[in-house]
């Protein structure tokens, strides 16, 4: 037995070798996305230097408004963002404007990224070993596959991937046994946006009570903590205008409207996704590609190439949506009802993974920018297939696949016109649900146990023939 043992372990050794030496062949090329993804960066960052971009001027605006005892949501602005979100953007008022603010707090993004991408390796460090060259290149490929998404919230200044970054660094805390704090990363991230709610059902699911107690404290303390700055009755305004508004807007049995009235085909949650293969949408709809929704600008010519599928009544498709998204839900918290082994469970992180994509599905507005939750996923798949040599075959057509609808459909490489048409067949809506669904079905395929670190395998060689 002993020497099958040898032989296996033998046989693991040279191909690691064989797999680092190809590592290696890579290292002349390393420079290239770091000069990309820098590059990017402060272009993003230049840009903003000329004008304040994307909506942190208006995130910025509520937290003028609430500091200056003004009614946060007046003219409707912003009235999808509770309270909390206000108070939170409360000090940058203090740089004077939003260019300002935005220039300063830009930077901000990268340590977000360290955080996620830092919480992902300390959560795979058993089932994948990686560091140095692999490791450079696992990140690498995952930022490249969320491509768009990263790139997109940089004019946000990351904050949808502080959300992300604080869920997942709430997971590592837990893993490490400290419940209190990480029960108040997930309470301060559910406060500013209500989608972080469903890991701490996650936590309720598997009946982690102790991490889910302080996250519920911690989202009450947070949620009540604008009333500091706006008094009870103007918070009491604020909080019941933003819970109706919402409630209205998700509850309506149109599933081609939402929060923010007409689903615009940019909408990536998916229930206007749904919709848009249940329903005909009008023409003038935000929901189709030749729609303009900039005020006074007329829409373009019906696209010979836009093609309806279903006609059923707005009521019935809205009945058939929430039926889909009601099982969905349920079906994935069955196959999640088990207590994990231990904190360190390898399944753990693969679930959680799902639980961040399944937030962009549920959401009921989910922008590109929302999509940096794809990466802990494209993270674990791409280490996986570079450390797992048995990985199944049909994960590279589906990662294929996936590549083509979010990755190479783009405006850059197909032009506004084009894109506009492909999005309006929701590609990108597709893209997480293949994502989702090779996450719910490789998660049984992941080894229980890390293979031999690959850094580490031909200085071992070395040393046991020095020995």
């Amino acid at each position: 037995m002993a020497s099958v043992r040898d032989w296996v372990w033998h046989r693991m050794e040279m191909k690691n070798i064989e797999t680092d030496q190809r590592w290696k062949r890579l290292e002349p090329w390393k420079w290239i996305p770091i000069a990309v993804a820098g590059g990017w960066f402060l272009w993003e960052w230049v840009r903003i230097m000329v004008r304040a971009r994307g909506d942190f001027p208006n995130h910025w605006e509520l937290g003028r408004r609430i500091v200056s005892g003004e009614y946060i949501y007046a003219d409707n602005l912003n009235f999808v963002y509770p309270p909390f979100w206000a108070m939170a953007h409360a000090p940058l008022v203090l740089f004077g404007s939003p260019r300002v603010a935005q220039l300063v707090i830009y930077p901000f993004t990268i340590l977000w990224l360290a955080i996620l991408i830092r919480s992902m390796i300390r959560l795979t460090r058993k089932q994948m070993p990686l560091s140095g060259k692999p490791l450079f290149w696992v990140i690498t490929a995952a930022l490249v596959l969320a491509g768009q998404f990263v790139s997109r919230d940089l004019p946000e200044v990351g904050v949808n991937t502080m959300l992300v970054a604080l869920s997942w660094l709430a997971v590592r805390l837990w893993s490490g046994k400290r419940d209190m704090q990480a029960g108040i990363c997930l309470g301060f991230a559910a406060a500013l946006k209500c989608t972080p709610l469903l890991f701490i059902a996650y936590f309720a699911l598997k009946k982690q009570w102790r991490v889910t107690f302080y996250a519920l404290a911690a989202l009450a303390v947070f949620t009540s903590a604008p009333m500091i700055l706006m008094g009870p009755k103007g918070y009491q305004k604020a909080a019941s205008n933003w819970a109706r508004g919402v409630i209205r807007g998700v509850s309506d049995p149109d599933p081609s409207r939402g929060v923010l009235g007409e689903e615009k085909v940019l909408n990536i949650s998916l229930r206007p996704a749904l919709a848009r293969y249940l329903m005909h949408l009008p023409y003038g709809h935000l929901g189709r590609p030749e729609t303009s929704d900039m005020p006074g600008k007329k829409h373009d010519p019906p696209s010979r190439y836009y093609v309806d599928f279903l006609n059923l009544k707005p009521a019935i498709a809205g009945l058939v949506v929430k039926t889909v998204m009601i099982l969905m839900v349920l079906a994935t918290a069955w196959l999640f009802r088990h207590s994990p082994s231990s904190r360190d469970d390898p399944a753990i992180v693969w679930e959680c993974a799902t639980v961040s994509l399944l937030i962009l599905l549920i959401s009921p507005i989910t922008w590109k920018q929302h999509c940096v939750g794809v990466l802990p996923a494209l993270y674990l798949v791409s280490g996986q297939m570079a450390t797992d040599p048995k990985i199944p075959r049909w994960v590279w057509p589906v990662m294929g696949l996936y590549t083509v609808l979010a990755v190479l459909m783009n405006r850059e490489f197909l032009g506004k016109s084009l894109m506009g048409l492909l999005d309006s067949y929701e590609v990108k809506t597709v893209a997480i649900l293949l994502l989702t669904w090779l996450m719910l079905t490789w998660r049984s395929w992941v080894p229980l146990h890390g293979y031999p670190p690959l850094h580490h395998s031909a200085h071992k060689s070395q040393n046991n023939k020095d020995g």
